[in-house]
């Protein structure tokens, strides 16, 4: 879920959800899970979805911002295969999922805008970003791509710096816009005023461009 205070020529408007394609075309980019030590096979290492069987599988994946939401992201991320964890009812920052539960967070954090710095550690973003980092489970996210020009994301982002990549879409996502409560859509004139990007942690190798 996500909203768009972060462009000023939207008003605000909380109930805007991940379209199913955000995510489909990323699917490859997702590392697939070998049981036999614990840990993930790299996209880069060209293992495809034929491979998987025996100690190799989907990973689970943590929807960590579906709070009051109508899980849309959980329910296209099932439907493409995944086992997923997280609902409306669970607060990523009061009382997340324990880290055991999953292998991977796959989300897409709140947009709200960061208009100080001085103010920072106070935004909704910054904190569900820094919980993140602080978990030190791989994800990734989606954020305006503005934000990679902030003095706030480099501040979270330079102690892991060795870690982060981008996955840098060629088109806009277009966001899906629901009346309060994300239960009826609402039709959309036009189309997104700004671009994303995915943030990755312990995920990629390098950057990647789909």
């Amino acid at each position: 879920m996500s909203n768009f205070k972060d462009s000023p020529l939207f008003s605000t408007h909380n109930d805007y959800y991940t379209p199913k394609s955000a995510w489909e075309q990323i699917a490859h980019l997702i590392p697939v899970w070998t049981d036999l030590n614990d840990r993930f096979v790299l996209p880069c290492k060209k293992i495809t979805r034929e491979h998987i069987g025996g100690a190799l599988r989907l990973p689970r994946i943590y929807e960590a911002f579906l709070l009051g939401s109508n899980e849309q992201s959980k329910k296209y991320l099932t439907e493409m295969g995944f086992v997923v964890k997280g609902s409306r009812d669970y607060d990523f920052l009061a009382d997340p999922v324990h880290p055991s539960r999953y292998e991977i967070v796959v989300s897409n954090p709140p947009f709200e805008r960061i208009r100080s710095y001085k103010k920072r550690k106070s935004n909704l973003k910054y904190k569900c970003i820094a919980k993140l980092l602080e978990n030190d489970k791989p994800f990734i996210i989606i954020l305006n791509s503005t934000n990679i020009f902030s003095r706030w994301l480099q501040e979270l982002a330079s102690p892991h710096e060795e870690h982060i990549k981008f996955i840098f879409p060629s088109k806009k996502i277009q966001f899906d816009k629901y009346e309060q409560g994300g239960e009826t859509p609402i039709k959309q004139k036009g189309s997104c005023s700004f671009n994303s990007i995915y943030v990755c942690y312990k995920v990629l190798e390098k950057n990647v461009w789909i």
